[in-house]
């Protein structure tokens, strides 16, 4: 490690020191001595003369610091972070950190190419820069990132850094002009200030804390915000250790599937089941998707969490079969993660043949929102390939979010799987009973059969009936379970002449 006190350091912290409008404040003094010694004349060209020359020698931003950005792509963000920080902790001055990403650079760079990315990174660089003084630093890495380093000053308090930050956020975010195209973009924004650190702090934890930021700005959403703290560094340890035991649990088949049979309304025949994703994780103890699907997003397990969930889902299924219960199909959901693999139909088809199951056996939940923004030409044609495989495509969360008719239309859906939120408390509400009967009119229109989720109640049951609903699933009938338990209950199920029964499966907590 070089000292912080030889030849070079000490002369950054001169040009440092030297540099800036603090300067001026010696220009009373040096018009006063023009003054005496020469006379009005004399302080008249001081007065006019110094500031000029102070701002073409770049007094006032050290505009010859600021490089081009193709020099700013390497080792030099690290060296240049130490430099700020170093320089901040000598003049009792602060720095910050700005980490910036930009998610569809990625789509950019997949459907315009590598050089279209490369020269959109450069304008949005620039952009950046405009809302930045001449002494910081703009940095491109990775295919979507950007890091921004403000040099050492006073005065920077959070709410400042707050404000910056959604300036660089405004300027990342003006969309961009490609082969004739209109390409919106958002930004999420880490930030990590040299306030909330110690004198000992060194640059990879510095840029280790905005990374932090920005990843937990990312998991938030698009256009997030957020200011490193130290419960933000320990939450994101933790988010980063249940990536790692998401690995793992995969590698050892600790991930099981449950099931939850779906029901005919008319009849009280079991039609299907659905499947969920439940992890017996050795300190949290069972966890449902929701707990743990983040995870798999960050760590890029997606793909291989539904693979699993399918094939579990299929032995299963055999089992069944030849056990004789009449169990005709199973539901899983399919990721948005897995449906942007142009693979997906070749490697969905080769696991059904293995497997030896007719593919009209298979239902995939396909969220709403893919549906509603499906301007992906891969998910497209991966929603009509699995359709033309014999699957079924159910669209998960009808109703509640902004997927048009037009949308539903335009894809290969078989049935509409309605949102919990419609079917809770329908039983005694007028309103609820209103927009559900709309939902279900649509539906008939489209000529699809619906399911309702989440069903509870006898009430809410016997509304689903009144209004046409043809098939329903949820806690009334029977929570999800493992295998054995389910098995089980299909067993009393029989056993009871095919009647609604009362049994319920043991809900594991």
């Amino acid at each position: 490690m070089r000292h912080p006190f030889d030849i070079s350091n000490l002369r950054q912290v001169l040009c440092t020191a030297l540099s800036g409008p603090q300067m001026l404040a010696f220009l009373p003094a040096l018009c006063l001595s023009a003054f005496w010694g020469g006379g009005e004349v004399f302080l008249v060209i001081c007065a006019l003369a110094v500031p000029l020359i102070y701002a073409i020698f770049g007094g006032f931003g050290r505009w010859s610091e600021m490089a081009p950005l193709d020099r700013l792509r390497g080792p030099e963000l690290h060296q240049v972070a130490q430099d700020f920080l170093e320089i901040a902790r000598q003049n009792g001055q602060t720095t910050a950190c700005f980490q910036i990403a930009i998610p569809e650079l990625e789509k950019i760079a997949h459907h315009f190419g590598p050089d279209t990315a490369e020269e959109s990174r450069d304008l949005i660089a620039s952009r950046l820069r405009t809302s930045l003084r001449g002494s910081d630093h703009v940095f491109s890495h990775g295919d979507t990132r950007f890091t921004v380093l403000i040099s050492p000053g006073y005065r920077m308090r959070l709410d400042s850094l707050i404000d910056l930050g959604k300036r660089l956020q405004q300027a990342a975010e003006t969309s961009l002009s490609l082969a004739g195209t209109t390409q919106t973009l958002t930004a999420c924004v880490g930030i990590a200030s040299s306030l909330h650190f110690g004198r000992t702090v060194t640059a990879d934890i510095w840029l280790t804390s905005a990374t932090e930021a920005l990843d937990e700005a990312l998991s938030t959403g698009a256009s997030a915000t957020r200011l490193w703290s130290d419960r933000l560094s320990r939450e994101h340890r933790s988010h980063q250790t249940m990536q790692i035991d998401l690995v793992a649990a995969l590698d050892e088949g600790a991930i099981q599937a449950f099931f939850q049979p779906q029901i005919n309304i008319r009849t009280g025949m079991v039609t299907g089941m659905e499947i969920f994703a439940r992890w017996d994780h050795p300190k949290h103890g069972v966890l449902t998707a929701a707990e743990f699907l983040q995870a798999a997003r960050d760590s890029k397990q997606m793909p291989r969490l539904g693979r699993s969930m399918l094939l579990q889902a299929v032995t299963t299924l055999h089992e069944w079969d030849e056990a004789g219960f009449d169990v005709r199909t199973i539901s899983l959901n399919l990721s948005e993660e897995e449906l942007r693999d142009p693979d997906l139909p070749a490697l969905l088809g080769d696991d059904l043949a293995r497997c030896r199951l007719p593919a009209h056996r298979i239902v995939f939940d396909i969220p709403e929102h893919v549906v509603a923004t499906a301007n992906d030409d891969v998910i497209r044609r991966n929603l009509v390939a699995i359709a033309e495989l014999g699957c079924g495509l159910d669209l998960e969360g009808f109703g509640i979010g902004g997927c048009s008719v037009i949308a539903v239309q335009q894809t290969p859906v078989t049935r509409l799987k309605l949102d919990k939120s419609l079917i809770r408390g329908v039983g005694s509400s007028e309103d609820k009973k209103r927009a559900l009967h709309a939902v279900l009119a649509i539906s008939e229109r489209l000529d699809l059969p619906t399911i309702a989720a989440g069903v509870e109640t006898l009430e809410e049951h016997g509304t689903l009936r009144e209004l046409g609903c043809s098939t329903a699933q949820g806690f009334l009938f029977a929570p999800p379970a493992n295998a054995s338990d389910t098995t089980l209950w299909l067993k009393e199920r029989e056993a009871s002449e095919n009647r609604p029964s009362t049994a319920q499966i043991r809900r594991v907590k």
